[in-house]
């Protein structure tokens, strides 16, 4: 009997490990959620941080993306501000609740609580607003721009010609 049950829960977990991975679709923008918090991978170039791919976004010109991708700053760095204010809020109130300040310790660990849950609630609000500007940034580069793309590069004594399809 218990041979069935393990051979049925191991055939539901291989079931399961198709969807485990990443599908990386060419010529798009491609949001990683793994390796690095905002990762994201753009016709073979791998951007890291936001600093990265900054110039990507601004290059389009489109307002929406843009007004995305400074909410996606914004809550970011709110909520890591808040993540860290509430750690120590917590940390302070351990302190506190251990030398006979218990009132004033519970309320620094319950405060210190309520601030680091909302610094998690806004850095997923980030990632979501990254994750609508990665999808918008797709739509607008299918539509805008160029299927084909040639260069032509120089230097010293030789000459070469890049097309992109």
């Amino acid at each position: 009997m218990y041979k069935f049950l393990v051979l049925g829960i191991f055939f539901l977990c291989c079931q399961q490990v198709s969807k485990a991975q990443q599908v990386i679709l060419p010529h798009q923008l491609n949001y990683f959620i793994n390796p690095k918090p905002n990762t994201l991978l753009y016709n073979d170039t791998l951007y890291r941080g936001a600093r990265e791919f900054k110039g990507l976004f601004y290059k389009t010109g489109n307002l929406q993306l843009i007004h995305y991708y400074q909410k996606h700053q914004q809550n970011k760095i709110w909520g890591n501000v808040l993540g860290i204010l509430g750690a120590g809020m917590m940390g302070a109130g351990v302190g506190l609740a251990s030398n006979h300040h218990s009132g004033l310790g519970w309320t620094f660990i319950g405060g210190g609580f309520c601030t680091t849950v909302v610094g998690g609630y806004l850095i997923a609000s980030g990632q979501k607003n990254l994750i609508l500007a990665v999808d918008l940034f797709n739509k607008w580069s299918h539509q805008q721009l160029p299927k084909v793309q040639a260069g032509i590069g120089f230097s010293g004594s030789s000459a070469g010609l890049v097309i992109n399809f």
